[in-house]
């Protein structure tokens, strides 16, 4: 590829992509600097090697895996920066792995007892990373029905999990602990 035909590729991914991508990288990082920076990076190694990419079907999994590259490599450098090299040596990714796994498996069966619209669209939004444009599109909605049934299950699901168990959290929001509270919460309601 010549320097026209990468750049007018990039512009292309960025047209395509970049919505979704600011709406991934927007949910697990806080700042909106940081969003940016990151998004800048993702798209200058986009642009770098899109011509390494040999398939069209594989480009948009190929450019959510390097924002999520992106991502780590933003956690990684922030813990750098503030001095806490031992930390990176040291850390125990196992236990904090587990933690996030022990919360995804609980948030799986929470967002399964919400309201069927209110499941669908937080799945779609949070799990899947769908914009809410889109949602509305495939649920036959408006956009203003989609944002609410999103509040309203973002809402529901913190409720549900305050009822559930009492955390510990650090400075960026990162659940470090958790303690349930109501042993049976997580639980799958047909064993129940």
């Amino acid at each position: 590829m010549n320097r026209d035909q990468r750049r007018q590729a990039t512009e292309q991914i960025w047209r395509g992509l970049s919505d979704r991508l600011r709406q991934f990288v927007r949910s697990r990082i806080e700042s909106t600097a940081d969003v940016d920076d990151v998004l800048q990076t993702v798209f200058l190694r986009i642009h770098a090697n899109v011509d390494d990419l040999r398939k069209a079907e594989r480009l948009e999994s190929w450019v959510f895996q390097v924002t999520r590259n992106e991502v780590v490599d933003h956690f990684r450098k922030k813990r750098y920066e503030k001095g806490n090299v031992e930390s990176l040596e040291d850390s125990d990714d196992a236990s904090e792995e587990n933690v996030n796994n022990e919360l995804a498996g609980c948030l799986g069966m929470l967002i399964e007892r919400l309201p069927t619209d209110q499941r669908r669209v937080l799945a779609m939004y949070e799990l899947d990373g769908v914009s809410q444009k889109e949602i509305a599109i495939r649920e036959s909605i408006s956009v203003s029905g989609a944002k609410s049934r999103v509040q309203r299950g973002r809402k529901s699901l913190a409720r549900m999990l305050k009822e559930c168990c009492e955390f510990q959290f650090d400075v960026r929001g990162n659940v470090l602990e958790y303690q349930p509270t109501d042993i049976n919460c997580c639980q799958d309601e047909s064993v129940l």
